[in-house]
Order: C-alpha cells, then sequence, then structure tokens
C-alpha cells in the first residue's frame, strides 16, 4: 500500500473552506467515483472545530480533514493504484490549490 498525506494552510476562515470541501467532493464523486460522506462539526485532538470528508473507491480510500485555518488529505492506494502514486498526488494536489486560488 501506497500513502498520500497533502497539508494546505489557508486563511479562509471554515464557512470557505466547507465550500472548497463540497467542491472537492463533488469532483470526487463525478470524476473518480468516489463514495463520500461528509461528516460536520466534529473536535480534532487540537480543540478546534473541524469536518471531515470520508472517501472511497475500489483500491483507494481516505479522508479530507477540513479547519478554518487547515485542509489536510490522506490518501491510502491499495497495491494495483500504488504505482501510479506520483500521479495521483500530482492531479490532487493540483486540484486542491486550483480550488483554495
Amino acid at each position: 500500500m501506497a500513502e498520500i498525506l497533502i497539508q494546505r494552510a489557508h486563511t479562509l476562515g471554515m464557512e470557505k473552506a466547507r465550500t472548497i470541501a463540497a467542491k472537492w467532493q463533488q469532483e470526487a464523486q463525478d470524476d473518480w467515483g468516489m463514495d463520500c460522506t461528509y461528516v460536520a462539526n466534529e473536535t480534532n485532538e487540537q480543540g478546534e472545530l473541524q469536518d471531515r470528508l470520508n472517501f472511497e473507491r475500489a483500491g483507494a480510500s481516505g479522508y479530507l480533514e477540513v479547519t478554518a485555518t487547515q485542509l489536510t488529505m490522506k490518501l491510502e492506494l491499495g497495491f494495483l493504484m500504488a504505482s501510479f502514486k506520483d500521479k495521483i498526488e500530482e492531479k490532487i494536489t493540483g486540484n486542491l490549490d486550483k480550488l483554495l486560488a
């Protein structure tokens, strides 16, 4: 298995970060066939309000954590998808950066 971890700090606040997460969720569902579940208003280990978007499909699963100051994505790739790790990471990073711009 291969793992991808992407973290992006931002100054957008929680509402705008949620909007970005919703846009990413729609792309993940439409473009990559991901099954997504959004859980809002959790508290993370630092005591901050956070939302969590869980996603999965054959060969890949992960989450996007959303706070008022950061987006953190962790993606685990199965054996067959692991050989495409670099290309997948580049695509996801580009999409997140585009949404944050």
